[in-house]
């Protein structure tokens, strides 16, 4: 049988700090393991720190603990090497939640967005499970749809840092009501909320946009007015930024 889990807030600490210690002090001194070899059992130690994080539902940030960590080695650690361990934990975490029963989709399109805090990820992912088991009678399902024609016409176009929305351009009650929608939305989405919350919060999106599309030409003749529309379709689709990666999920 393994370890118990550490419960208590000190010996959380102190098996989390041991854990990330030793992974990034290994991979900084070319220990990192390849696919038939880990003599110094970095897969285990790994692990071993998202069980601790997961089984405690520990709020983490990975790149910043690594950075510390960094900071403390005896040896120079790189910011190569740090992206290698990052890189390596969230790996060994989407096998975690891949074991557990999640589907690969469930896993990528969470672990895009929430890889770097394995407790939020590994919850949310059950969460977005659970929402796919339900197929199209899902609250999911509705929200891709709204979500999935914005996202591809952004995809599509080289959009520039400073595009913004120009209400003085709008030119029917339908781009109006949109922005208004976007504005209460956003208003309630924060990058630690569940996924049904999320769902719940940008299904109010869905209507708006169908009737957008409905009515509104984006690609129009007129740069000023496409550059308009365009940033508030960037804004719609940002909104599953930090949460999920609507990608990643079949039938987007």
């Amino acid at each position: 049988m393994g370890d118990a889990l550490p419960q208590t807030p000190p010996g959380i600490t102190v098996s989390v700090a041991d854990k990330v210690d030793s992974l990034v002090g290994l991979i900084g001194a070319g220990c990192a393991p390849t696919a038939t070899a880990d003599p110094s059992g970095l897969r285990r130690i790994a692990n071993g720190l998202l069980l601790v994080l997961i089984g405690n539902n520990v709020p983490f940030d990975l790149p910043s603990a690594l950075e510390q960590a960094a900071a403390l080695q005896p040896i120079p650690i790189s910011q190569q090497q740090i992206q290698q361990v990052t890189h390596f934990v969230i790996r060994r975490l989407e096998q975690v939640l891949v074991d557990g029963g999640a589907s690969i989709e469930a896993v990528r399109a969470v672990l895009k967005q929430r890889g770097n805090n394995p407790a939020l990820a590994a919850a949310s992912v059950h969460q977005l499970q659970a929402e796919l088991s339900r197929g199209n009678s899902s609250m999911l399902s509705k929200v891709m749809a709204g979500f999935a024609r914005p996202t591809r016409l952004v995809g599509s176009q080289a959009m520039d840092a400073d595009m913004q929305v120009d209400e003085q351009l709008f030119e029917v009650e339908e781009e109006r009501q949109l922005l208004a929608s976007y504005q209460q939305v956003a208003s309630k989405v924060h990058r630690t909320m569940s996924i049904p919350d999320f769902l719940a919060a940008t299904a109010d999106l869905v209507e708006p946009v169908n009737a957008y599309f409905d009515k509104v030409f984006v690609m129009t003749d007129s740069e000023q007015v496409k550059r308009s529309r365009l940033a508030l379709l960037r804004q719609i689709a940002s909104l599953s930024e930090g949460i999920l990666d609507f990608n990643q999920l079949p039938g987007y």
